[in-house]
């Protein structure tokens, strides 16, 4: 069946975590036309300083609003903590990101009040959720960041397929076990960690927020406002953009999205980029 009216979605993370998103988008705009783009080959973000997330974030920015993006999703907790601000400045269209959303499903499950969320490294030294808390929470309310530096390399480099449950659970204990018992709801602020949500329940068994139902809830008020594509015989599609190895990225995306990828580019931002069919990579 054709589509006649659609809207085009830019999303970006810095790997496979920000599939988690685009998954929950698929669900509530099926009618879309997503530009996903990968920046493996400059993972993890969690390392880097805010100056070089925000630099790599703008590049990105600048190549999906050039392709016509309707709406700019970052789906990525690191990136909207360096980025979503300059951004939301820079562009004339939304840009959504991952860490307001979060917190508002937490406050609405929370309890006794007392919320934590884990995230990397880079997160968790630019205060990434505390920041956003203190201005939309009640001050009745309490946040405790944990920043977990293994978890996502762990992800993005496949580990939890090569070596098996045991070294993930491993990894997950080692930081949950260091939250405070007090706290009733976890946020999993990173994208990368509902991948491996089933583990992180093994050793937190009290509510769990994953922030990508969330986002896309929140993208579908800013889609409203915006007067869609008129896209006659197109049909939704996603383009998969990565800056790195493509194939461990499809290893990983088609294990997590249950389907095939045969429509993925490799590209440097300063160069052409080229397609890559699945049977030759």
């Amino acid at each position: 069946m054709e589509v006649e009216i659609m809207y085009k979605i830019g999303i970006f993370d810095s790997g496979v975590g920000g599939l988690t998103v685009l998954k929950e988008i698929q669900k509530i705009v099926p009618l879309s036309h997503i530009i996903y783009y990968g920046d493996n080959g400059n993972a993890p973000y969690g390392d880097k300083t805010e100056a070089e997330i925000k630099e790599l974030c703008l590049k990105i920015g600048e190549f999906l609003y050039e392709n016509e993006v309707d709406v700019i999703v970052i789906a990525c907790n690191t990136a909207t903590a360096a980025s979503i601000k300059t951004m939301k400045n820079k562009f004339p269209i939304p840009v959504i990101g991952v860490i307001e959303p979060g917190i508002r499903a937490a406050l609405e499950v929370t309890q006794n009040k007392n919320i934590g969320v884990i995230l990397t490294p880079a997160s968790a030294r630019m205060e990434a959720y505390k920041n956003v808390f203190d201005v939309i929470a009640p001050k009745t309310h309490t946040l405790t960041e944990k920043g977990c530096k293994l978890i996502c390399p762990m992800i993005e480099n496949g580990w939890e397929d090569r070596y098996g449950n045991y070294l993930t659970d491993e990894i997950i204990k080692l930081y949950i076990e260091q939250i405070s018992p007090e706290i009733d709801t976890l946020i999993l602020g990173c994208t990368h960690y509902p991948i491996v949500e089933e583990n992180i329940a093994k050793y937190f068994k009290k509510n769990i927020v994953n922030p990508a139902n969330e986002t896309a809830n929140e993208l579908l008020k800013n889609l409203s406002l915006i007067k869609p594509k008129d896209l006659n015989n197109t049909h939704p599609k996603v383009e998969y953009i990565v800056s790195g190895d493509s194939k461990r990225f499809i290893d990983s995306a088609e294990k997590f999205l249950g389907e095939k990828i045969d429509n993925i580019y490799e590209l440097d931002l300063h160069k052409k980029y080229k397609e890559l069919f699945h049977d030759a990579v």
